[in-house]
């Protein structure tokens, strides 16, 4: 299910912003981008992300705000670098001037580059949760959309069976004259074993009471994981392509009702599409 989701977060060293992004997938994958190196962080940004996501392409940015002064290099070892190579050039007896003498000072002054502080991590961690939960927020609001849609669609084929349970009877009545007009052509009566054979093969090759009961049990259980608070997305991909199976069975036996058949396989499609959003 697609969504979207921001946080802010700030404390006496840094500002972070994260934008948090999440799109249709049968699997979780994590993309993270930063202004800063968070390469250390990235297993603990993946591990929260899977606390609140089970399935999606999350993209996720961070932008990161120093708020305090690093000094580039060390002071006092700057001084005493200086001093160190000014000697050194002394006892050479180097032509060296006193800018290179700073600038080789400088190289070995930098100061060490930090890594992540306890600091950056919390701010991270604070911002990320405010936009995982925001995301989630617009998800369930999206998904409420979702689930009335699907309810919709499974109201629409309920009442497309019953047409169809109206129009199976009326064709079993038509193969049974068809029979009978052919044996009364033949002089046989209908009460004949022959001709009450031929009514129970026909019957049979028509029956479709299976594939019926199957759709209303499979109508049911949707409605029942709809309600459920657990991932039912994978279930009810399993259970639609049951119905659309059973739908392309029962049109097989009955050609007659191929128009009905084609309008409950479109709702099935459609309920399929809305299902790769649900997770």
């Amino acid at each position: 299910m697609t969504g979207f989701g921001s946080g802010v977060y700030e404390n006496d060293r840094w500002a972070v912003s994260v934008f948090v992004k999440s799109l249709n997938g049968k699997t979780l994958e994590v993309f993270i981008k930063s202004n800063y190196n968070l390469m250390s962080l990235e297993f603990s940004i993946r591990k929260m992300v899977r606390e609140f996501l089970r399935r999606g392409t999350v993209n996720i940015h961070v932008d990161v705000r120093r708020k305090d002064i690093i000094e580039p290099v060390n002071p006092e070892n700057l001084s005493t670098n200086i001093n160190f190579f000014k000697i050194i050039r002394e006892k050479l007896n180097l032509n060296v001037s006193d800018d290179t003498v700073l600038q080789l000072a400088t190289r070995f002054s930098e100061a060490p580059k930090e890594e992540i502080d306890p600091n950056l991590e919390e701010a991270i961690s604070c911002a990320l949760t405010d936009a995982l939960k925001e995301l989630l927020n617009r998800k369930a609001e999206e998904g409420e959309h979702i689930r009335l849609d699907m309810e919709e669609r499974l109201n629409k084929i309920e009442e497309l069976m019953q047409e169809v349970l109206k129009q199976k009877e009326e064709i079993y009545e038509k193969a049974k004259r068809k029979v009978l007009e052919k044996a009364e052509e033949l002089g046989l009566s209908e009460n004949k074993a022959l001709v009450l054979n031929e009514i129970t093969l026909i019957m049979s090759k028509m029956d479709v009471e299976e594939e019926i009961t199957r759709l209303r049990s499979h109508l049911k259980k949707s409605r029942e994981l709809m309600k459920s608070n657990e991932d039912v997305g994978r279930k009810l991909e399993f259970i639609f392509q049951e119905m659309h199976r059973e739908i392309t069975t029962l049109s097989n036996k009955l050609p007659d009702l191929s128009s009905l058949a084609v309008e409950i396989k479109t709702e099935i499609d459609r309920l399929k599409q809305q299902v790769a959003n649900v997770e």
